[in-house]
């Protein structure tokens, strides 16, 4: 667990009186990751972090060599207690390191059940969430981590675009190496090269063409024509469990309309968005200016928007691939936020085009974790 995390912690429950911190998660679990310094569980485990100063972990039987390894406090065998769940194993250690009806902060998504085993126990139970405030701010290990993840994510985008690139039409579809060119086979292109490059697509790999570029998460598997905006959006995990975030839209053989007017629109607000990040800046502001510049090129704005600019123009990434800071709120960006801004708009009767980029906000600014260009036409990278 890093300093910064375990001091917002400690200051939490000075704060809030409380007499300890409890998180209970799956293996999966970023906040887990984040506490425990293990970037790989193989089943749900139980955090607690006294007032007094106490970190403890209760891994799952497969987990505890590991913690042991790993973890800079005390291990807690499951074996040791009488109880299966992880949320009662986190009970009990609250009940021997804090006695009875102590107040217990939890962050928001706790598992029910963790705080309903802690309520039997006499305990108030109380939400906070400096944990994730703490796991927002990255330094500069984190920010190194998410660079070199970035870094491959754009192999897995160079992958598909040379796949685009040296592509020939035909009246079934674009045609690579004597084999039409669906949606599926250039999303295993891309997972392929993030592979070779050394991080995991995390099932967060998306590609997808036409109108189905419009709502991608909707997208089935098709064949990929000429003339149509394609999407490839990846957001890759490294092997410490931090993620990358990196998308672009291309055109064989455009035509020069509503794709490139389109893709101007983006390319322009992401522009527009980058300009006003940095330090102190509200999200609402550089949300606003993102979807302005949309506006400005004829683009509806709003979430109910049937074309357009949906929004919100970006979000925070680290150990999970979406996480704070929020876009969708107002929050301000400080110094160490990693963020991806993320302009789109869409036309389910023509397509869509994304472009979304990692960056880190500095005190006078931004930095991209990685460049890729922003071309809409394919190039051999």
């Amino acid at each position: 667990m890093s300093s910064r995390g375990a001091a917002a912690v400690e200051r939490a429950l000075a704060d809030r009186d409380a007499a300890a911190f409890v998180h209970v998660g799956p293996p999966c679990d970023p906040d887990l990751r984040y506490l425990a310094g293990i970037s790989r569980l193989e089943a749900p485990c139980a955090y607690v972090q006294t007032a007094t100063g106490e970190r403890l972990l209760c891994p799952g039987p497969g987990d505890a060599a590991v913690a042991r390894e790993r973890f800079g406090g005390a291990v807690r065998d499951a074996a040791s207690f009488d109880a299966d769940a992880a949320g009662a194993r986190a009970a009990a250690l609250v009940a021997a390191t804090c006695g009875e009806g102590a107040t217990v902060l939890v962050a928001p998504d706790v598992p029910h059940a963790s705080a309903v085993y802690l309520e039997r126990d006499g305990h108030t139970v109380a939400s906070t969430d400096a944990l994730e405030r703490a796991r927002a701010v990255k330094g500069d290990s984190e920010v190194e981590r998410l660079r070199s993840v970035q870094r491959a994510a754009t192999a897995g985008v160079a992958r598909a675009e040379t796949v685009l690139a040296e592509s020939t039409a035909s009246a079934d579809g674009l045609v690579y190496e004597g084999n039409t060119v669906t949606t599926t086979r250039l999303a295993r292109e891309v997972d392929a090269a993030l592979a070779e490059a050394g991080v995991t697509s995390a099932g967060n790999t998306l590609v997808a063409a036409g109108t189905d570029a419009a709502a991608p998460r909707l997208a089935d598997e098709r064949a990929v024509d000429a003339g149509e905006t394609v999407l490839v959006d990846v957001a890759p995990r490294g092997p410490a469990g931090y993620h990358g975030r990196l998308a672009r839209t291309f055109v064989v053989d455009t035509a020069g309309g509503w794709d490139r007017r389109a893709h101007l629109a983006v390319t322009r607000a992401r522009e527009a968005g980058l300009d006003e990040v940095g330090a102190g800046v509200e999200t609402s502001v550089v949300h606003t200016e993102t979807a302005g510049e949309a506006m400005a090129y004829g683009f509806d704005v709003g979430p109910d928007s049937p074309s357009g600019f949906s929004g919100p123009a970006g979000h925070g990434v680290g150990l999970a691939a979406r996480e704070a800071p929020s876009f969708e709120r107002a929050e301000t960006l400080a110094a160490g936020h990693v963020v991806a801004l993320a302009p789109e708009v869409g036309d389910p009767e023509r397509g869509g085009v994304r472009v979304a980029d990692l960056l880190v906000v500095t005190e006078d600014g931004y930095e991209l974790l990685a460049d890729y260009p922003t071309s809409i036409t394919p190039a051999r990278r």
